[in-house]
Parts: structure tokens; sequence; C-alpha cells
């Protein structure tokens, strides 16, 4: 006890706690806090403040919280819209204008909703999510209703925004992944990059404690987690500053999808880059890594491959989310494990040595496994001028790659994205015209404008929805789209008002995929608007035959519709 940091020490002993800490209004004091939060500085110190007052059973449900976890399933919104109107005495139709005024229903129902309790008890937050919000999934209607009701008159208004943030699971905060590991890091003297591992994977509160979280020691990682990915940065300036070619180490941008590929004494694993496992995916990597020695983690890409090569992240797509693949999808879209680097052999950690020395590890590794085998290493790229590798990098469309990856040779492994050792060389992107047809509210600061956009091509005499689209324009020009959309709205379809087809936004985007969500069956890659086309009209924005041309992506590449997955964002 005496080698545990203090925070550690108070965690475990809560007889140090204060009474008046135990209560939920800790918690909301946070998120009201971090609403109005300016900086990174001022976020991290916010956080760190109350995981020193906090008590652990509260501390666990928070950081989990804060590392971007929901719970699903709790209610419907148009449910728990007509209990507000019920108990306010206001019509249904008022809280429904209300809600679209406002743009957020938390928010809504905390402004709408008449002080019910007449003498709020004081509950920690623990007990908030354990005897209102996780029993929710197993409740009847008339079940939700009486734990929403017991909750309303239990908590104080000022619970009340954070409350419902948590039960629609709509509670973002603007707290990312590093900023929650820096604050944790200063809480008990451990580096950040521990705290990041500790979070990741498929843990819940009621499994894992504050404790383990925090504790100084990190000699015994699980080594059944994944270690926090190393990101690359947009390389923004020209390629010859980086210096000679001779320092970086190339590679192809695999258009795939990012994981670690674990293997244990036991069994295998896979991770996605948000913590996801992915083993239930791909059981024939997982069988292909028995060949991998015990200890050992790589950092790679999942691709579709078969005998001829890489396929599309299309293909990808019909392997992604789906639980126990048969034996005919794994014959039609077989996958294979990129290597890109190692960084953990025989259990032990080299994330710390240069890049070219784990690449020389990474090599014999690979070099042990059968020719043709689904796990194989990303080939390095030799070329003696920035000149030769840009024009390599302008054959990256057709080799179905977004561009190239430069990675200094001395680079250690490096917890999340750090600019100087990683880059992303990505080729420009695809650009079409596309009409506005649909629109809903935004959130945050955008929560009382109409900013997320449903944008459509011509598909022959009809515009035929193909992407969404939030991030572009300005906020004069949101400003000035909003007013367009109130005016022009020809109808509803639950949250997203279609509009009149007028405006036509230059949108880009990085390719064509499957996707079941659209009437299409097909949908865009990272879709952002570039620029608003004032001067064209709706007439000469680009046809569907034309885009799928663009993206080099047939109709004829169309899968069976069996097969088809809802999209995953796994990257």
């Amino acid at each position: 006890m005496e080698k545990c940091c203090p925070l550690l020490i108070r965690f475990l002993c809560p007889t140090f706690l204060c009474q008046s800490c135990h209560v939920m209004k800790l918690f909301s004091k946070l998120f009201h806090s971090l609403d109005t939060a300016s900086g990174t500085n001022e976020r991290i110190r916010l956080i760190r403040e109350y995981f020193e007052k906090a008590d652990a059973d509260d501390a666990i449900w928070t950081c989990w919280f804060l590392n971007g976890n929901r719970i699903k399933g709790g209610i419907k919104i148009n449910d728990l819209r007509q209990l507000c109107a019920e108990e306010s005495g206001l019509p249904l139709w008022l809280v429904e204008d209300s809600h679209e005024r406002v743009g957020d229903l938390a928010e809504t129902i905390g402004l709408l909703l008449p002080k019910l309790g007449t003498d709020p008890t004081p509950m920690r937050l623990h007990k908030v999510v354990e005897e209102f919000i996780l029993p929710l999934p197993k409740q009847d209607d008339i079940g939700k209703q009486d734990l929403i009701l017991r909750a309303w008159q239990c908590l104080r208004p000022e619970d009340l925004l954070p409350f419902h943030k948590l039960l629609t699971g709509a509670f973002r905060m603007g707290v990312s992944n590093g900023i929650l590991c820096k604050a944790l890091g200063e809480c008990a003297g451990v580096s950040p990059a521990v705290i990041s591992q500790r979070l990741m994977g498929n843990w819940h509160p009621e499994t894992k404690s504050i404790q383990q979280i925090l504790h100084p020691t990190s000699n015994d990682e699980d080594i059944h987690s994944p270690l926090p990915f190393c990101l690359a940065s947009p390389l923004e300036e020209d390629v010859v500053t980086l210096g000679k070619t001779e320092d970086w180490q190339v590679e192809w941008k695999w258009d795939g999808v990012r994981a670690q590929l674990i293997k244990s004494e036991s069994s295998a694993l896979l991770w996605s880059r948000t913590g996801e496992s992915m083993n239930e995916s791909f059981p024939d990597i997982l069988e292909a890594a028995k060949l991998l020695p015990a200890g050992t983690c790589l950092d790679g890409e999942i691709l579709a491959w078969n005998r001829k090569g890489h396929m599309s992240f299309s293909d990808l797509q019909r392997r992604l989310g789906r639980k126990s693949p048969g034996s005919q999808i794994q014959a039609a879209v077989p996958v294979k494990f990129q290597a890109y680097d190692l960084l953990r052999i025989h259990n032990q950690d080299i994330r710390e040595s240069p890049m070219q020395e784990r690449r020389k590890e990474l090599e014999a590794l690979i070099q042990t496994l059968p020719a043709q085998y689904p796990i194989s290493i990303s080939p390095t790229l030799q070329k003696e001028t920035w000149k030769d590798y840009e024009d390599l990098r302008s054959q990256s469309l057709e080799n179905q790659v977004e561009g190239l990856m430069l990675k200094r040779k001395d680079s250690a492994y490096t917890s999340g994205r750090h600019k100087g050792n990683w880059y992303k060389w990505k080729v420009a992107p695809m650009e079409a015209d596309m009409v506005l047809v649909g629109a809903q509210m935004g959130h945050g600061k955008r929560a009382n404008l109409f900013s997320d956009y449903s944008l459509a091509v011509w598909d022959q005499e009809e515009l035929v929805v193909i992407a969404k689209a939030y991030s572009g324009l300005t906020d004069e020009e949101i400003k000035e789209v909003d007013q367009f959309i109130r005016k022009n709205i020809t109808g509803r379809f639950g949250p997203i008002r279609s509009v009149e087809p007028q405006l036509v936004f230059q949108v880009a985007f990085e390719g064509i995929q499957h996707s079941s969500r659209r009437k299409v069956g097909l949908a865009l890659r990272f879709p952002r608007i570039h620029r608003w086309r004032k001067d064209k009209p709706i007439e000469e924005a680009a046809k569907l035959d034309e885009l799928l041309s663009l993206a080099g992506f047939s109709m004829e590449d169309s899968i069976d519709s069996s097969l088809v997955q809802t999209e995953l964002k796994f990257e």
C-alpha cells in the first residue's frame, strides 16, 4: 500500500471519501464544466479533479462513458418524448417541435420537464446507472416508463441533462481518448500510453475496476489486450522537406481495416483500432495465427485478397460484422492479415526499438510461415528520389490503395499521432457535384441548425441518395443553408427533413462501397463537402454511372443481397 499513489490508496480505502462526493452532483458538475471548457488543458484539469474526488464505483462508470462507450437499447426516442409530454402536461406536437428547435432531446426534456421530486434523493452515479438505465432493455413499455418516472423523481434539475445524455446514448463531451489518458495518467503517475492500453478492448465497469486502470505497476499488463495504435499524420508539406529518401521506410497505404493480431499461449485475437473484437468475422486469420509464437503482437491491415491479389474494400465489407462466416463467404472473399509492424515478440515489448530493427524482426518472423499464407508482410517500396515515389503514388488507384505510407526508420512505435514519425501521403480524393435532398439537425454547437446533409446524384431521371456529409462548409455557409432548408422542407421522416432539390455541392470522397442502408445499394467512403457550387443548376449534377466510372466501380460487381452487411466503422 505504501508504494501506491495517493489516489489509488483513496480508492482502496473508501473511508477517505467525503459523503458529499457520493451523489451524482459530482458527475453532473463535470458534465456541465466540460461542456463549457475552452481548451485541452482545462479539460484535463477538470477530469483529473473529478477522479481525485469521486469514489471508485462512480469513477469506473465515468471512465467508461468518457472512453466513448454507450448503453444502447434503453428506450425509443418517440416513447421518451411521449412520456415527457404526459408528465409536463404539454401536447406531444409541442414537445416534438421543441425537440426540432433545440436539436437535442436530452436538453429539450431538461428544459420542459417540471420539477417532479420535492426532495430529490442523493444518489451516486453508479446507482443511477444500475437502477434506472441498465435494466431498461429488459423491461416492457410499462416497466420502462416506471423506471424513468422514478429517476425523474430522484434527480435534481441539474442532473437531468447528463442523465438523459446517458439514457439516449448521446453522451459526447469533446473528450478524446488522449485527453482522458493524460488526465488519468496525471492522477496515478502512470504513462498515458499504459492507461490507453488498459482502456482498450471490450471491458465493462462490472468486470473491471478503476484500481486496475490506475495501478502504477505496468509489468504485468494483460497480453490479450491490444496496445495503443501508432497513427500517421497527413502529409501537408512538400515531400522533399522530409529530407533524404533513405531515412524513410515507404509502403503502400492499404485500403483495409487496421487491426492488431495477438497470439498468446492459449488463443489468438483480432482487435480493431477502436478496441472492438473482430474474432467472429475472421476465423480464417485466427486459424492461421496458430503458427505464430506465443507472446506475439502484430500491427497491420485486414485485406480482402484472392489469387489475383488485393480485392476492393467493398469486397472486404462483406466480411465485416458477420458472425461465424460460412464456407461460401470465406471462399468468395478470402482475407489475409498484412503485417507492417511487430510490437511484441515472445512477450517482449519492442515498441521502443527503431522501426528498422522492428522491421528486421518482423521479416524474420514472416519467413517462418508457409508461402501463400493468410498472414504476410507489407512490402517496402524502393525508389531513389521523391519524384520517383510521387510517380509511384500516382498509380495508387489502379493498385486499389490509397497512396503511400512514409515511416521514419529510426522512429519508435508511439501511442497516438506524433507528427514527424509517420505520414500518410494519400492521393487526391475523387470529387463529384451532388444535390442536397435532405437534412437533419447537427450536434453540439450545431444542435439548432440543419447541418447534416443527404446528397444525391442522378440515376436516369431520378435523384438517388448516395452520401451523407456534415463537414466542409463555413459557419456562415451553414447558417445560409439552414435558412434555405427551413423555407424548403417538403416532408418529414423522423429527424430527417426532405428538401426541395435546388442546392448543389462539390463532394470529395475516397471511393464507393456497397451499403444496405442506401436504396441504390451503394455509399461513398469518407464523403465531405469541398465547396458550395452556387454556379451550377441541379441538372448538371453528377450521374450515377459517371460516379461509378470515376471510382472504377461497376454495377456488375454488385453482390448477392443475402450477403450484404450493414456498414460498420472499424477505422
